[in-house]
């Protein structure tokens, strides 16, 4: 009996021990998913190079990466929200006007402009699912520089985006007022996200406010755009992991890692706004640049031993 009972209070205790185990790596995940992706660090760089190290040369996602990223554009409506709602009335109202044949895109107000432009990336991403042959699709086909288990791409895509964080470092600091966003800008910047955004090392923080600065527009209309972008593509992207994940968790894990998410990715909004309004983007680079320089170095040594 006294075993029986010792049996039941171990299988307890270990079960107990496997869900906070669960919750804790909920909590932590949601945490550096918020950090890595609002912060222009580059979330999927991390998220590569922790896979080499790891030995996990897989892509595969689990369903709390998709809810994590959907927690983080919650966190970012709920501190930004005047944007968002100004942006659903401009959408709606351009709708009714164009139902009644009254649409003129060239006399719109520059908040309606704004948000024809946020719409463009979007355009372009069912062009990912075109087919490549047997190698899949265009998605996939960009994917494949990632977690190949080597991290000299993502190394050099962080260089890249630490190269970009300078640059715009240096246009802030001229002082200069900036204009609003164009249509070239707009389009070069969804071009590039299409391109990059499968392709870990990359930031589409650095992307979407980066880009927009050097072609002079206003920090705090960059700032705008890339939040108006990063809301929509990361709630597309989080249904779409939870669709094809291959790991699931419980529904309080699931709550969980989206309260937490929402709560660091509204504290990190606020922060990322402050960094751009007074142009610290620098500090960020050198930190690129030193993550970038080490994972090349490391992809150099693998390929050596690989080929050894």
């Amino acid at each position: 009996m006294i075993m029986c009972v010792r049996a039941i209070l171990l299988i307890t205790l270990l079960c107990l021990g496997v869900k906070i185990l669960s919750i804790l790596t909920a909590i932590f995940q949601a945490i550096a998913q918020a950090v890595t992706f609002l912060f222009p660090v580059s979330e999927t760089g991390h998220s590569a190079v922790f896979h080499d190290f790891a030995g996990r040369y897989s892509n595969t996602c689990s369903e709390l990466t998709g809810l994590v990223h959907i927690g983080i554009a919650i966190g970012i409506i709920i501190a930004f929200y005047k944007v968002f709602i100004k942006l659903i009335y401009e959408f709606f109202m351009g709708w009714s006007e164009l139902f009644k044949k009254n649409l003129r895109v060239s006399e719109s107000t520059n908040s309606r402009k704004f948000m024809y432009l946020t719409l463009i990336p979007y355009v372009l991403l069912p062009f990912y699912l075109i087919p490549i042959g047997e190698k899949g699709n265009i998605y996939s086909i960009l994917q494949s520089v990632s977690y190949d288990g080597n991290v000299l791409s993502e190394g050099i895509c962080f260089i890249i985006i630490a190269v970009l964080l300078l640059l715009s470092s240096f246009k802030l600091a001229k002082n200069e007022k900036g204009h609003p966003l164009g249509l070239p800008c707009a389009v070069i910047v969804s071009v590039l996200l299409f391109i990059t955004f499968p392709v870990a090392g990359f930031s589409m923080t650095v992307i979407a406010i980066c880009i927009p600065i050097l072609f002079g527009v206003n920090k705090k209309v960059a700032f705008r755009y890339f939040t108006a972008l990063s809301v929509l593509m990361l709630i597309i992207f989080g249904i779409a992991e939870i669709i094809k994940c291959v790991t699931y968790v419980t529904i309080i894990e699931g709550v969980i890692a989206v309260v937490i998410a929402g709560a660091v990715s509204f504290l990190c909004a606020k922060l990322l706004l402050f960094v751009v309004s007074k142009n610290h983007l620098k500090y960020f680079s050198y930190y690129d640049f030193a993550i970038g320089g080490i994972s090349v170095l490391a992809g150099i040594i693998e390929l050596i031993m690989n080929r050894g």
